[in-house]
């Protein structure tokens, strides 16, 4: 365990194992406990997972503002920079997988390769059911506090419900979700980062290798981004995942984790082995 100061934010993340390196990024309102079942799954594989809390989450700094993709993706880059590794695989779920795609386009020099799981696509807006959960929750703190805000309508979002239907999988979110420390939603300036130009527009510049999962079950929305994500990153392989909803982590750790491994293994056939930045 392991905490890096990036500017006023202190950055709180597990490197464990030895290997080709894989920085893992969650969603939004969890930690680095929501890959808890893929490095499991990943088992005695030789591979240095680094599993990050994003500011605003778990043990991380809650900063009062800063909370825009740009924010998270320089995090990233200070954690990669702690952990002394040069490039990574880059795992991004739901948030993270946004937060990935925000990384790959800024500091490109430090992804070989993407595995993207109900990904948020930045720039692009949500759909009307799941911004209407977005807003209940909010006006749920302001009016009830945090604590009641996730047990009742972000823990009810219809972005979990085919998710919650799984053994154990009610029991994980409930757990992480009562250390969320929800400094993000009353969050000043969260996303005036000025940049001309937006994630989607750019996907065709990423080149490392890239594999987009999303559960059937997932709201459309989501089913949506993967969609255009796949088909604007070149060469990546879109797989649909019968019967997941999105917490797909959660739910399917085995089919993430050979996602995983695929690609690490198309990165090392492309630059012809591991990148170092061994652990332990």
């Amino acid at each position: 365990m392991t905490v890096v100061q990036n500017g006023d934010v202190s950055i709180f993340f597990i490197d464990e194992g030895v290997g080709d390196p894989v920085l893992m990024i969650h969603g939004h309102t969890l930690d680095h406990r929501a890959f808890d079942d893929v490095v499991a799954a990943l088992g005695g594989r030789r591979l240095r997972t680094i599993r990050p809390d994003l500011r605003g989450h778990g043990k991380s700094g809650v900063p009062p503002s800063g909370y825009h993709w740009s924010h998270h993706a320089a995090d990233m880059a200070a954690v990669l920079r702690a952990a002394g590794v040069p490039r990574a695989t880059v795992v991004g779920f739901s948030l993270g997988g946004g937060v990935a795609l925000e990384l790959a386009l800024e500091r490109p020099d430090l992804v070989r390769g993407l595995v993207l799981v109900d990904a948020v696509l930045p720039d692009r807006p949500f759909e009307p059911e799941f911004m209407a959960n977005l807003k209940e929750v909010a006006r749920t703190i302001r009016s009830e506090g945090l604590r009641a805000a996730m047990r009742g309508p972000w823990a009810q979002s219809p972005l979990f419900a085919p998710s919650l239907a799984k053994p154990g999988v009610r029991e994980k979110l409930e757990t992480i979700l009562e250390d969320f420390p929800g400094a993000e939603y009353v969050a000043r300036e969260r996303d005036r980062v000025e940049r001309d130009w937006t994630v989607p527009g750019r996907l065709g510049e990423i080149a490392a290798p890239a594999a987009v999962l999303v559960g059937t079950e997932d709201m459309p929305g989501f089913r949506e981004f993967s969609r255009e994500i796949a088909a604007g990153i070149p060469g990546a392989r879109l797989e649909t995942i019968p019967g997941c909803g999105h917490l797909t982590p959660l739910e399917a750790p085995e089919i993430v984790a050979d996602a995983i491994l695929s690609i690490v293994e198309a990165e090392s056939g492309r630059d012809g082995g591991s990148t170092g930045g061994d652990h332990g």
